[in-house]
C-alpha cells in the first residue's frame, strides 16, 4: 500500500506534464467559384461583341414555345428561317447560295441564304404492331412500347409476311479489321437482329476496332446501311442503354413523329423496307422463345469468329405511313475574305430539333434549347464579332446552319454533295452542337481524339483560358459520328467537334458528371430541354470564345490543317487538295 501511495504523485505529475495533443489541421478552404448568371431585360439590344446576354437572348428566342421545336417543314422552320435571315443581314453576312448552287465570287448576284434540301417525311401509324412467331408462340410488338419501326421505301403501305429472323451480332462488315458478321449467311429478304456499338464493347476488349472509342461501325445508321447492302428486308436493333448511350425513351421520342429522309434521287444507296429498334426486354424474350441464351449469344458476338444465327422465328405485320414530299433548308452565309475569298473557314451547327408530339400529355414541345439553340446562338455571336473586327478576315468565314441533323445528318450530307463553297479550299470545319451549361472547366473535350491537327491548334488557343484539350470522357458514345462535322470528315475536310470539358475548375469531375447525367436522363431529346434562367454561362462563354479564337487562327492565317497518318479520312483530303488553285 505504501509503495502505491508513493507512486501516485509521480504519475500525476507525469500526466500533468504531457504535451497537449496536436491541433487539428485547418479545414481546406471552400472552392472559390463565381458563376456567371444572366438577367435579360425586355429591351435588350444586341451587341457586336460576344456577350452572355446576347447569347442568352438568341437561345431563349429559338427555343421558345412559339418555335414549336423547330421541326423541318413546320411553322417552327419558317420562324427559324426568318430569324436567321434577319440576324445575318443585321450582322452583315452575305447570302452564299447561288442560283445554280455555288457562287463563283461574292457578292453573288441573285444569291440566297437558303439551300433547298428535298426531303421525304414518313409518319408511321402509332397503332402499328408487329408479330414474331416462334413455333406456336406469338410475340406482339407495339409501336412505342416494345418496338419502334419505320420505312425509307417511300411507300404508304408495306407488308412483312413471315420474314425469317437472323441474329447477326453487331452487323459489321469491316474487311480492314478482318471482321464480317455476315460471312457464310444469306440474309436476302430476311430480317436481321443487330446489336448496337462495336464488337468488343461488352467485354471491353481494347484490341478490337478502336477499343473503348466507338467507330462508325457502331452507329445505328451504319447498322441499317450495311443490312440494306446485304439485301435484308428489315433490320431491328436491340436497344441497350449503355452501348447506345441513351435510354429507350429517347429512341421512342426520336421515332415517334415524322421521320425525314432524302429522296432516292439524292441518296441512291440500297434501302431497307423496314427498320427500327426493339427494347432489351423484348429482345431477351425473343431469344428465350427461340431457344437461345441471350447473354451467351451476345458474348459470342463480341469475339472474333462469330457466325450469324438463324433464330427459327418469323416477323410479320403491316406498316402504314403518311408520306409527304417536301423540302427543308440549310442556311448558308458568308463574310468574304479580304485576300483569299475562295478559301474558307466553316462553322457548322444544326438548327433543327424534334418539333412537337401532340399525343403527349402535358408539355408536347421538344424545345431543343441546348440541342441545338446553343450552337446556333454561338454562331451568331461569333459571326457578329468577325464582322465588327477592324481588320476583316483574310479567308472567308462561312456559316452553315444545317437542317435534318436529327434525322441522320441529312442536311450536311446534302451540302457536302452540293457545296455552296468548294470543299477542297475549306481550311477546316468547326462544329458546334449542344453546348452545355456546366460552368468553367479545366479542359475542353475533343470527340474523335487525335484525328487531325485542328486539335493541336485548339490546344494553342486554349492556353489563353488556362485550359487544355482532352479526350472525351465517354468515347464509347461515338460523338464524332453523331453530328454534322462527320459528313465533312468523310469528304476529307478536317473537322473538329469539341466542347465543354469534364473537370470543373472548382468542383471536379463528379459535379460535371452529375449535370451531364441529369441532362441525358431527363432532357436529351425530351420536352424538358428548355431555356433555364438559372444557367451558369461562365463555361459556355469560354467555349464560344474558344471556337471564335480557333476560327480567327484559321481565317487570318495560312494554315491547312491535316489528318493524322492513321486517320481513315486522310486519303480523301490528299486527293481533294490537288484541286486547289
Amino acid at each position: 500500500m505504501r509503495r502505491l501511495t508513493l507512486l501516485l504523485p509521480v504519475l500525476l505529475v507525469a500526466c500533468s506534464e504531457a504535451p497537449p495533443p496536436p491541433a487539428a489541421p485547418p479545414a481546406p478552404a471552400a472552392p472559390t467559384y463565381t458563376p456567371l448568371k444572366v438577367a435579360l431585360t425586355d429591351n435588350h439590344q444586341l451587341q457586336s461583341a460576344i456577350t452572355a446576354e446576347d447569347y442568352a437572348l438568341h437561345i431563349k428566342t429559338l427555343s421558345s414555345d412559339e418555335y414549336e421545336g423547330r421541326d423541318p417543314g413546320s411553322l417552327g422552320e419558317r420562324l427559324t428561317m426568318n430569324y436567321l435571315e434577319n440576324e445575318l443581314r443585321r450582322i452583315g453576312y452575305l447570302p452564299a447560295v447561288g442560283v445554280d448552287g455555288a457562287c463563283a465570287s461574292f457578292p453573288c448576284e441573285h444569291a440566297s441564304y437558303f439551300q433547298r434540301v428535298p426531303m421525304v417525311s414518313t409518319t408511321t401509324d402509332p397503332a402499328t404492331s408487329l408479330t414474331i412467331q416462334v413455333g406456336d408462340q406469338t410475340q406482339t410488338l407495339n409501336m412505342g412500347k416494345e418496338m419502334v419501326i419505320g420505312t425509307r421505301s417511300g411507300e404508304a403501305e408495306i407488308k412483312i409476311d413471315g420474314s425469317d429472323l437472323v441474329f447477326v451480332g453487331y452487323g459489321v462488315n469491316a474487311p480492314e479489321a478482318n471482321w464480317n458478321d455476315y460471312a457464310n449467311v444469306d440474309v436476302k429478304g430476311k430480317t436481321v437482329v443487330v446489336m448496337v456499338n462495336d464488337p468488343g464493347f461488352l467485354r471491353k476488349d481494347e484490341s478490337l476496332f478502336k477499343g473503348r472509342a466507338m467507330t462508325y461501325y457502331g452507329r445505328w445508321t451504319y447498322k441499317f446501311e450495311e443490312a440494306a447492302r446485304q439485301g435484308a428486308k428489315a433490320a431491328l436493333i436491340i436497344h441497350d442503354t449503355e452501348p447506345a448511350a441513351y435510354g429507350w425513351d429517347v429512341v421512342v421520342s426520336s421515332w415517334g413523329g415524322a421521320q425525314h429522309d432524302l429522296p432516292k434521287s439524292e441518296d441512291p444507296e440500297p434501302r431497307l423496307t423496314a427498320q427500327g429498334w426493339i427494347s432489351l426486354d423484348t429482345a431477351k424474350a425473343l431469344f428465350t422463345a427461340a431457344g437461345l441464351d441471350f447473354d451467351a449469344e451476345r458474348n459470342r458476338a463480341d469475339q472474333a469468329g462469330f457466325t450469324a444465327v438463324p433464330m427459327n422465328a418469323k416477323l410479320s405485320g403491316e406498316i402504314k405511313s403518311t408520306i409527304t414530299n417536301d423540302a427543308s433548308n440549310n442556311v448558308v452565309a458568308v463574310l468574304p475574305g479580304t485576300e483569299f475569298p475562295n478559301e474558307s473557314v466553316v462553322y457548322s451547327m444544326h438548327w433543327d430539333h424534334l418539333g412537337k408530339d401532340e399525343s403527349l400529355k402535358g408539355d408536347q414541345i421538344f424545345n431543343g434549347a441546348i440541342d441545338n439553340a446553343t450552337g446556333v446562338a454561338a454562331a451568331l455571336e461569333i459571326a457578329a464579332a468577325f464582322a465588327a473586327a477592324e481588320e476583316k478576315p483574310k479567308r472567308s468565314v462561312v456559316l452553315l446552319f444545317t437542317t435534318l441533323e436529327e434525322s441522320g445528318l441529312l442536311g450536311s450530307r446534302y451540302f457536302v454533295k452540293h457545296p455552296a463553297v468548294p470543299l477542297e479550299t475549306m481550311a477546316g470545319v468547326i462544329n458546334m452542337d449542344a453546348i452545355p451549361f456546366i460552368g468553367r472547366t479545366k479542359d475542353f473535350s475533343v470527340a474523335g481524339w487525335d484525328q487531325n491537327s485542328l486539335q493541336d491548334l485548339m490546344g494553342e488557343v486554349l492556353k489563353a483560358q488556362n485550359r487544355v484539350p482532352a479526350p472525351e470522357s465517354n468515347p464509347e458514345r461515338g460523338y464524332y459520328f453523331r453530328s454534322d462535322h462527320f459528313n465533312f470528315a468523310r469528304a476529307g475536310v478536317p473537322a473538329l467537334h469539341a466542347g465543354a470539358g469534364s473537370e470543373h475548375v472548382a468542383y471536379g469531375t463528379a459535379y460535371v458528371d452529375e449535370i451531364n447525367k441529369k441532362y441525358d436522363e431527363v432532357a436529351y431529346h425530351q420536352p424538358p430541354d428548355e431555356f433555364d434562367p438559372e444557367w451558369d454561362y461562365a463555361g459556355a462563354m469560354e467555349d464560344v470564345n474558344a471556337y471564335y479564337a480557333l476560327g480567327q487562327r484559321l481565317a487570318y492565317g495560312r494554315e491547312w490543317p491535316t489528318w493524322r497518318e492513321n486517320s481513315e479520312f486522310r486519303a480523301a483530303r490528299e486527293a481533294s487538295a490537288k484541286a486547289r488553285p
